[in-house]
């Protein structure tokens, strides 16, 4: 329900926060009173930028940039034990990094950083967080996309990731005994959004032979504060395993019981 969870004195890491969506989640969960901020991102110019500009703003104690591959286990293991030694505690995790490519030469680049990168820090984030193992509870966002949702001839790899995402997260929730853990799993599939990812991807199309930019098939692209608004939205009244879609401006919307009513009926159609 609205307004249960606050961010106000609460410890969160995102993944992908340099720049787009990522940077605008850290600059407003910091004007929501989080206590400390950590983001992690391979752009390291851009990340030690936002990191003075922020602390600047909130305090040196406030926010923290970590050079980070998401894809790799040392360096992602590193940042959370940083965390988590410094500040005791950690209680919100959302996955934002990703690639959007459709090169054959990124295509395991793609399935590393969208998806294994989203199941392995998930699962870190759950052994920190969990009530059941010394936690505070808290909440695991993981971002996927309107793709997962319709099948694309021309980025088929992506689109993939992010279906993945959303069954892997309903699946972790469901697996998970909330009432135990206190952590809350959650996705959002976002609408194309202004940012550099899509605007870099349009402009070189999709892919070789690829006629039509992403911008020319849907109706609006969404401002990066629009997608940041929703996801904050959703991190604080969505209920444990809900799906929610972020696009064209608007406000969230629930789609977890259409997601759950198509599995159920492919599963009872094929005798699963």
């Amino acid at each position: 329900m609205e307004g249960r969870f606050v961010f106000e004195d609460k410890v969160v890491i995102v993944t992908g926060g340099a720049a787009g969506i990522g940077a605008g989640l850290v600059r407003g969960i910091l004007s929501q009173n989080a206590r400390h901020v950590t983001f992690l991102d391979v752009a390291k110019r851009e990340g030690e930028q936002l990191e003075r500009e922020l602390m600047n703003k909130f305090g040196n104690l406030k926010v923290m940039f970590i050079h980070c591959d998401v894809s790799n286990e040392t360096d992602y293991r590193a940042a959370f034990k940083k965390v988590t030694d410094k500040f005791h505690r950690l209680d919100v995790v959302i996955n934002n990094a990703a690639i959007l490519s459709g090169e054959e030469s990124l295509r395991k680049k793609v399935v590393d950083i969208n998806f294994t990168a989203v199941v392995n820090i998930t699962l870190t984030a759950l052994d920190t967080m969990a009530v059941g193992k010394g936690g505070f509870g808290g909440v695991i966002l993981n971002v996927s996309s309107l793709l997962a949702l319709k099948p694309s001839k021309n980025l088929p790899v992506y689109s993939a990731t992010k279906a993945a995402v959303i069954q892997f997260t309903n699946s972790i929730a469901l697996n998970e005994s909330y009432k135990e853990s206190q952590v809350r799993v959650l996705t959002v599939c976002l609408g194309p959004t202004d940012t550099a990812i899509l605007i870099k991807y349009t402009s070189d199309a999709f892919e070789q032979g690829c006629s039509q930019p992403l911008t020319s098939r849907v109706t609006e692209r969404q401002r990066v504060e629009s997608a940041v608004k929703g996801i904050i939205d959703v991190i604080k009244k969505a209920d444990n395993a809900s799906t929610w879609v972020i696009a064209a401006n608007k406000p969230p919307v629930d789609i977890t019981l259409p997601v759950r009513k198509g599995l159920r009926i492919t599963s009872n159609e094929n005798g699963a």
